[in-house]
């Protein structure tokens, strides 16, 4: 199992935080959905990082990358991804309260890890920072990365678990495919999009279709 000390976990937290891509929103109230327990247990949560990190490494190699799948089993309500390439490591860190979010389940952690890994290797357009754009991270993580992890009949189940952790995070209805996000950006974004525009980003990948208009302009 590949843990970090809670020192180095706060330690790496502050360097990772600006680029957090499941922040809560700004001006939420913050509805999150907590279990007591983990809804994935520490041993699955471990395995499943550790197998993730084992399935990309060839890919970061690459890029003349290592990659480096981290996981903090510290605070239970700390419920973050996050990551950075740091020289020649790319490194995706992710905290213990996904595992109690009642939204996700193995599947949906497996999304959100490829989500990191899209801001890695997802390509343009990018961040100041060399990183794939939020958006562009979720159209390559159901483009590229979950038919990878996941069978087919799971995508589906992995996509809605996100939208409804991301709608509880922000405080929005969860999204559907009755409801498209129909915001049209003259600028493409690289902030986080709602959660509307993230759900279809998600199934936009997943069916080969372009970019959304909701954050993405030619």
């Amino acid at each position: 199992m590949k843990r970090i000390s809670a020192c180095f976990i706060f330690t790496l937290a502050l360097t990772f935080s600006v680029q957090a891509s499941f922040l809560v929103g700004v001006g939420t109230d913050k509805k999150r959905d907590y279990s007591k327990n983990p809804v994935i247990s520490k041993r699955d949560f471990f395995r499943l990082l550790e197998n993730f990190e084992k399935q990309f490494t060839p890919l970061a190699l690459t890029y003349g990358d290592k990659l480096h799948v981290l996981g903090g089993w510290n605070d239970p309500t700390a419920d973050m991804a996050m990551s950075r390439r740091w020289g020649n490591d790319a490194q995706i860190l992710v905290y213990r309260g996904m595992a109690h979010r009642k939204e996700l389940s193995k599947k949906g952690l497996l999304l959100i890890l490829c989500h990191e890994l899209g801001h890695l290797y997802g390509g343009t357009p990018h961040t100041t920072m060399g990183k794939s754009v939020e958006g562009q991270a979720d159209y390559w993580a159901t483009n590229i990365c979950l038919p990878q992890v996941l069978p087919n009949d799971d995508h589906m189940i992995a996509i809605n678990e996100v939208a409804h952790f991301l709608a509880n995070n922000w405080d929005e209805p969860i999204p559907n495919e009755q409801t498209p996000d129909l915001t049209i950006v003259d600028e493409t974004l690289k902030v986080h999009p709602a959660p509307q525009c993230r759900f279809d980003t998600y199934l936009a990948g997943l069916r080969k279709q372009p970019r959304p208009r909701c954050w993405f302009a030619n």
